[in-house]
């Protein structure tokens, strides 16, 4: 019996984490294949001004998210047997998911009226918007927490093969911007409303309204994750903010060059501290023990994983640039991709240590190691600006990628060892 249990959980966790990579593929595929020809068809103002709006749009996704892909996720996942309580998960999740989307339609509204920047666009936010309810309407954190990565795999895939394919057929000017927003927020609640009703029909999951109390509980056990989330989206957005206000666009081009191929690089391996993460929150409920070492094999599965990585991509420098950029590669870029290239090393310990801190329920620790790093972000990251210009600069950013590991990892395997 315990073998075939083994089996088993062996059998989820592949199951899971080949979904969890071919989903990742998918949204690498995708931007690949339709952000050359935006490019190309809207021109470097129209894609330049979709950028804008959907970065304005996606802090909308980033809040009616609230976190819940962690804390949801473990609920889900320890109290998968108890139809009840999953009733209740579900419900309160979704309906403060649709609640927060409701008042960022309001910000954003008001946006709209104060501000001329926001008026001129409006059409377009609203559309756009439609991305944001398309994401609250979709369950990943149910689908996490009971182990059917492949459901998101599958609906994630329909929605990119509609936005793709109605983008290539009907998007061909600037003129035809209002459309990209529009097939975008089209494909995104289609596979809302597929993912709802798979989680009803398939899992008997119920929708039943929750009370003040039950949705203020979930508000106040997600609060520090998402105040985390919110700290990590303006630690990443801000290093592009200041550099572009201190330095000329081409400098700020290399820089996002470099960012998005080692972000990229990283992101390559995430769906193996996802695809762990409930399996790993369920162990913590029955052995502290067994899910401190699994974590522990974890981590050396990382570092096998990403340190040879890691040398390869320093040693193809020329190419991965060339590759990606389509031109000349500068001295100024090699330099920054040789210094930004070592965040790889401990690129995928973030996520497997704020997933451990999550299950600890050490998420105001978290929030706090997030809320140091922003600080040290935008002050170091200033200095070194002024002193030593976009490589300074750069420095810093691995430094902070580096801090927040280690600080995390102290956390986890050091301070609250003697748990064990």
């Amino acid at each position: 019996m315990q073998q075939n249990d083994g089996r088993s959980t062996l059998y989820k966790l592949g199951d899971n984490f080949i979904a969890l990579m071919v989903l990742q593929g998918v949204n690498y595929l995708v931007p690949l294949i339709v952000f050359p020809y935006l490019v190309r068809v809207l021109g470097i103002d129209g894609f330049g001004l979709y950028n804008f709006i959907f970065y304005v749009i996606w802090m909308g996704v980033v809040i009616s998210d609230y976190g819940f892909d962690l804390t949801a996720t473990k609920l889900v996942s320890i109290h998968r047997e108890d139809k009840k309580k999953l009733h209740e998960i579900f419900s309160a999740v979704m309906q403060i998911k649709l609640l927060l989307a409701f008042a960022f339609l309001l910000f954003l509204t008001l946006l709209i009226l104060l501000f001329d920047k926001f008026a001129k666009d409006a059409l377009l936010y609203y559309l756009a918007f439609g991305f944001v309810i398309g994401q609250a309407l979709f369950p990943v954190w149910f689908f996490q927490g009971i182990e059917r990565m492949r459901y998101i795999t599958l609906l994630n895939g329909i929605s990119k093969l509609i936005f793709t394919l109605l983008i290539f057929v009907f998007v061909h000017s600037k003129a035809d911007l209002d459309l990209v927003f529009l097939f975008n927020a089209l494909g995104s609640i289609i596979a809302g409303v597929l993912a709802l009703i798979i989680a009803t029909k398939q899992f008997g999951v119920k929708f039943i309204p929750q009370s003040y109390e039950v949705l203020r509980f979930y508000l106040i056990d997600g609060w520090y994750v998402f105040l985390s989330r919110i700290a990590v989206e303006m630690y990443t957005s801000l290093n592009i903010v200041i550099l572009g206000l201190f330095v000329n666009d081409t400098t700020l081009g290399y820089f996002s060059i470099v960012e998005k191929i080692i972000r990229a690089l990283g992101n390559i391996l995430e769906p193996l501290t996802r695809a762990a993460y409930p399996y790993l929150a369920k162990l913590h409920q029955s052995s502290y023990k067994d899910f401190y070492r699994k974590n522990i094999q974890l981590s050396l599965l990382i570092a096998l994983l990403m340190i040879p990585l890691t040398f390869g991509v320093y040693s193809y420098v020329q190419e991965i640039l060339s590759l990606i950029s389509g031109k000349e590669v500068t001295p100024l870029m090699l330099h920054m991709y040789h210094i930004m290239v070592w965040i790889l090393v401990v690129y995928l310990y973030g996520s497997q240590f704020t997933n451990m801190l999550v299950i600890l329920e050490k998420t105001k620790i978290l929030n706090i190691i997030v809320v140091i790093a922003l600080i040290l972000n935008v002050t170091l990251g200033l200095g070194a600006l002024w002193f030593d210009g976009v490589i300074g600069f750069t420095y810093i950013y691995l430094f902070i990628a580096l801090f927040i590991s280690t600080i995390k990892g102290y956390f986890v395997y050091f301070k609250y060892k003697e748990q064990v």
